[in-house]
């Protein structure tokens, strides 16, 4: 009997030597697992499984087991809001096996744990974003020249923002997919930007993830101009100023240089009204500055009207003359 004990006793530990994972699983209670995922990913998200703490790691998942039975469990969100760079994250729904009545609450009160289970706690993200402007070679554009702009999302959400300052932004939100979770980065088109009283962009061309950059510049579409102030009858040049009114309606005066030109830079594209202001007489022009171009003024100067009345009164005198002429040619031959 004791040679057959000792036997055995070594045909066990043999067995659990070289197999030593079926025998520990056969004596071993069953166990199931618990996977909670944030959506998107967000590490430092803490939850409590039947009051023990769970914290998602830096891919922002938190596992946990427990003894397989048919009990129910409680799975609570104790961060509904986070803290992230540049903004925060706020809880929006669970995604996956829980109670569909309590899927918009941080608490899931009667969970019911598989085998494997896997749940989604999705999040919107919301950051901060700074904007600013240059024109087309790059260079800075004054904050106080803009007075708004509007962009859209691709959700179909329209923005209207006055000045320059940081704003918050949606960055992803959460969209269910075939019942699992998916984080969507939220894409926003510039539509306008105005300067005064007109839009100086293309809209949809520029466009802001907020998800993948804090800080961008748009590009505005400003344009430069020089005004060629000349005589109206022999072509000189005046020296002398010019009137311009802006699409909003502001009107500013500007002097021309002694070769009587005005240069201006810097213009928002759009509709203008310029006439000379100085002594003489012209005519309003529209001007469509949707490019950088020359555009020539002509004006009546007192010269020109001087020139105009002497020959005005020249050709007057000389049909008088003409007609004086014909008219004794007439009465001679009459007589």
């Amino acid at each position: 009997m004791m040679v057959r004990s000792i036997g055995a006793i070594m045909l066990a530990t043999v067995l659990m030597v070289g197999f030593p994972s079926t025998v520990l699983a056969d004596r071993s209670p069953s166990w199931n697992i618990l996977e909670v995922v944030t959506v998107p990913p967000l590490p430092s998200a803490k939850f409590t499984l039947d009051g023990k703490p769970l914290t998602t790691d830096d891919k922002g998942v938190a596992r946990a087991t427990v003894r397989r039975s048919r009990e129910k469990h409680q799975l609570r969100l104790l961060t509904p809001h986070l803290d992230i760079p540049d903004g925060s994250a706020d809880f929006v729904r669970w995604a996956g096996r829980g109670n569909t009545d309590q899927a918009f609450t941080p608490s899931l009160d009667s969970l019911v744990i598989g085998r494997k289970t896997r749940i989604q706690a999705t999040f919107q993200t919301i950051r901060t974003v700074r904007y600013g402007f240059v024109d087309q070679a790059r260079r800075p554009v004054a904050p106080d020249r803009i007075t708004s702009l509007t962009i859209r999302s691709d959700s179909g959400q329209h923005l209207t923002l006055e000045g320059v300052r940081p704003v918050r932004l949606t960055a992803v939100r959460p969209v269910l997919e075939a019942g699992s979770a998916v984080g969507k980065e939220v894409t926003y088109y510039l539509q306008s930007v105005v300067i005064d009283g007109t839009n100086v962009v293309n809209a949809g061309e520029q466009r802001l993830v907020p998800n993948r950059t804090a800080d961008t510049r748009f590009v505005v579409l400003l344009r430069s101009v020089r005004f060629q102030i000349r005589d109206w009858l022999f072509g000189h040049r005046v020296v002398t100023g010019i009137e311009l009114t802006y699409p909003d309606g502001r009107a500013g005066r500007f002097t021309s240089g002694l070769d009587g030109d005005v240069s201006m830079e810097n213009l928002a594209r759009g509709i203008y009204q310029v006439k000379t202001s100085g002594p003489g007489y012209s005519q309003a022009q529209e001007i469509a500055l949707s490019r950088s171009q020359y555009v020539e003024l002509r004006v009546m100067t007192y010269v020109d009207m001087a020139t105009l009345a002497v020959a005005t009164l020249t050709t007057l005198s000389v049909l008088v003359l003409v007609g004086r002429r014909r008219l004794r040619k007439r009465s001679g031959a009459a007589a």
